[in-house]
């Protein structure tokens, strides 16, 4: 891999894109639970957080698993954050020297 090829803004462009749905809850805008919630839950539930980490940092119920701590949004975050990086690792055009 080259790393002259990493291109932070593209990185910065997808993080942005990715953790979109909290950014907008924020400013209230309505229809946003749906999208904060598959934004909470595929993290979560396909790396099994939500169970390892108990009820003290997620509150599991019928829709999902919803963020109680700092700790579960660090999680949601930086997941969403690595796929980020992944993206942009995988999309990098390397240069031949």
């Amino acid at each position: 891999m080259n790393f002259r090829a990493f291109s932070i803004k593209r990185f910065l462009v997808l993080s942005l894109i990715f953790n979109l749905p909290p950014i907008l809850a924020i400013t209230k805008i309505g229809f946003l639970f749906l999208p904060l919630l598959f934004w909470a839950n595929i993290p979560v539930f396909w790396t099994g957080v939500a169970e390892s980490m108990g009820n003290t940092h997620f509150k599991i119920e019928a829709l999902g698993a919803l963020p109680q701590s700092v700790t579960a949004y660090l999680v949601v975050i930086s997941f969403w954050l690595l796929i980020a990086g992944l993206v942009t690792v995988v999309t990098s055009k390397t240069k031949s020297e």
